[in-house]
């Protein structure tokens, strides 16, 4: 929805050119408009700037701004809390922010209420009224009523800040699962900044570039990790998901952010029951009803929307959803989907099938025609991707684990074709058993004989499982006979066994707060770098809380991971994607792009003996860049770019993002 920047500082008063340049920075998070709520000894004032519309000048909302930022840059305020639009919901000048409610509150509001209309009538009944259509209002109106436990009443996504006059603190929160980011640097004096984005704080004259070096060697043996406190960048951090914190502005401390939510899963002997075919229905029935209504629930907007469709179960069962709150409500319009796809060969044989091994145009064809929707495809070009890589790289503020080129020409489609909303499928894997590393944990944990029948279905029907399910069964046998202790021994012993001591809910719990971190974390960024807002029905907190308490006997059935999802679309899509036996995810032909022979090779060689950063910190490690696999030859292709865009040229103006440059 949009970008948002606090700034806390009373020892240090910060000029507003300073916050201006945070804020500019993030207007490919909202190009629509932009605003600031600024506190000094003169008192309290809103100010506009260039993106901010005639409309919001001259509408009396009580928020509306009374002078422009660009014409006072050497005033200096302690406190500043200014916002990026991308307008979704009421397009009117009543959505603009910061957004004031009285006297008394203000906030900079990233994210989306998706019940905000129910929440409107219940705060109604109870007395409040409401001049705009926003969900940004509810919010206020819901802290108002109810304060911090406002949060467990929300559905969606958010990251946002919400000044207090009255008792003079700043209330700091983002959602259960981290949907939308939000980053922090604080120093001793209790001072901070917060940014939806990190290239927002770097432009502060408090904060400073420096590179933490020790993250960076984890990134590259282990990945990226969006769940973990610190960045790349050292002294900035993440703001945890599913935390709020309080700030007094007169006196700030450090922050303290504080859990307000967490899954609560069934019991492991209620998991553990075994499968009955009524009980199946009756789970599949509460199953559909529950994604029907996060799906209606997250298409409530006012702009154009469509859904990134990759070819594999979780983005079309979102799509045939959409296709059916769209006939419930009798509008006629076609949906629009959106895909990378790798069917044209580039006429070298190796590199042909690597492309191909990566394209699902096939299954992408077969739901558009099934759901009757507009299929808009693009296919990435190698001679684009070193510009598109680099654009990337600045995109994310850190180096992801890979390339993410077909998400990021996905998206970069849909602001082509002018659509601001799309519905995708992140999120499902971690909580049905998608991927199949859970399959070690189910099998190690569930009875014997079930384990083992369980084991040859999988190999029947699932491709590529052979070693999870050896290492699973093992588990099963061991843990039989030496016990709890024994099982961790093992996992501790045998390689690629990691986590297996765990029971499948314990593992999929644990992905939710880790790696699932990471690909929210990409969706969200990459995304908006287009100026497009991604919105995920399997997030909804409905749909989390309801899976955990599903026993796994539906989970993983007759051979098949997410097996109640299957079930569930059964009359919905084509048999050939709800029964399809290997999962891609989004797939990327790098080794077409950068292996032996390839034609961007050369161009990795380049960008890693260039980079005097990179070979040293290989020499440290110990790695010869020749010789690594091609998974972290990519990783250090991705550092090596990040280091050049933000510290390099770290003075220099970045690259350029929005839907204009789509």
């Amino acid at each position: 929805m949009c970008g948002i920047v606090v700034v806390l500082t009373p020892q240090q008063p910060t000029p507003l050119a300073a916050v201006q340049g945070m804020n500019t920075r993030l207007r490919h998070r909202g190009p629509d408009d932009e605003g600031y709520l600024v506190l000094d000894g003169e008192g309290l004032q809103c100010l506009g700037g260039p993106d901010t519309p005639p409309a919001v000048w001259q509408l009396p909302t009580g928020f509306e701004p009374t002078a422009s930022i660009a014409d006072q840059p050497r005033r200096a305020v302690y406190l500043a809390l200014a916002h990026r639009r991308l307008a979704i919901v009421d397009l009117s000048p009543w959505g603009h922010q910061p957004m004031r409610r009285g006297a008394r509150y203000a906030v900079a509001f990233n994210g989306e209420i998706y019940n905000h209309v129910e929440l409107r009538l219940e705060l109604e009944v109870l007395g409040h009224s409401f001049r705009s259509h926003s969900d940004t209002e509810v919010l206020l109106a819901a802290y108002q009523q109810w304060g911090p436990q406002a949060l467990s009443r929300f559905n969606g996504m958010w990251a946002f800040a919400l000044l207090d006059l009255e008792r003079r603190q700043l209330f700091i929160a983002r959602d259960r699962f981290g949907v939308k980011p939000l980053y922090f640097w604080s120093d001793e004096k209790g001072q901070v900044l917060l940014a939806s984005e990190i290239k927002a704080l770097l432009m502060h004259p408090l904060v400073r570039s420096d590179v933490d070096l020790t993250a960076c060697q984890d990134y590259i043996s282990e990945g990226a990790q969006a769940w973990t406190p610190g960045t790349l960048f050292r002294g900035i951090q993440r703001f945890p998901a599913g935390h709020f914190a309080t700030v007094q502005i007169d006196r700030p401390q450090a922050l303290q952010p504080q859990a307000y939510w967490r899954t609560e899963a069934a019991d492991e002997v209620a998991l553990q029951r075994p499968f009955d075919a009524r009980e199946a229905d009756d789970w599949a029935q509460r199953y559909r009803d529950l994604m029907q209504d996060a799906v209606r629930l997250r298409m409530r907007m006012d702009v154009r929307f469509g859904t990134a469709l990759s070819g594999g179960l979780d983005s079309s069962q979102i799509a045939a959803w959409v296709n059916q709150e769209l006939s419930r409500r009798g509008q006629g319009e076609r949906q629009e989907v959106f895909s990378s796809v790798y069917a044209q060969p580039q006429g070298q044989e190796g590199q042909d099938r690597a492309l191909l091994a990566a394209d699902e145009s096939l299954y992408i064809g077969q739901v558009a025609e099934r759901l009757g929707v507009r299929s808009n495809t693009i296919q990435p070009q190698w001679q684009g991707i070193p510009a598109a890589h680099e654009r990337m790289i600045w995109a994310l503020d850190l180096p992801p684990a890979n390339t993410l080129m077909s998400s990021w020409h996905t998206y970069a489609l849909v602001a082509q074709r002018g659509v601001v909303v799309t519905l995708d499928g992140q999120g499902a894997d971690e909580q049905m058993a998608g991927y199949l590393r859970f399959l070690r944990n189910h099998l190690a944990h569930a009875p014997l004989a079930r384990s083992v029948g369980e084991a040859m279905a999988l190999a029947r029907t699932t491709t590529g499982c052979a070693r999870t399910v050896t290492l699973g069964l093992a588990g099963n046998l061991v843990r039989h006979l030496g016990g709890q202790a024994a099982l961790n021994a093992l996992e501790a012993r045998v390689a690629r066994a990691g986590g297996m001591g765990m029971t499948l809910q314990q593992a999929l719990t644990r992905d939710v707060q880790t790696g699932l971190q990471t690909l929210l974390h990409y969706a969200d960024q990459s995304a908006m770098a287009w100026s497009v807002e991604s919105r995920m029905p399997f997030m909804d907190y409905r749909v989390m809380q309801f899976l955990a308490q599903v026993p796994y006997a539906y989970r993983v059935h007759a051979g098949w991971t997410k097996w109640l999802a299957r079930h569930a679309a059964n009359d919905m899509l084509p048999s050939t994607v709800l029964w399809r036996r290997d999962k891609l995810g989004w797939a990327i032909p790098e080794q077409a792009w950068f292996g032996a022979g390839a034609p961007l090779a050369s161009w990795i060689d380049e960008q890693l003996s260039g980079s005097s950063f990179v070979q040293n910190l290989a020499q440290t490690m110990g790695r010869d860049l020749r010789a690594v696999p091609a998974a972290e030859r990519v990783r250090w292709l991705n550092l090596a770019v990040w280091h050049r865009l933000y510290q390099e040229e770290a003075n220099r103006p970045g690259r350029l993002l929005g839907r204009a440059q789509a």
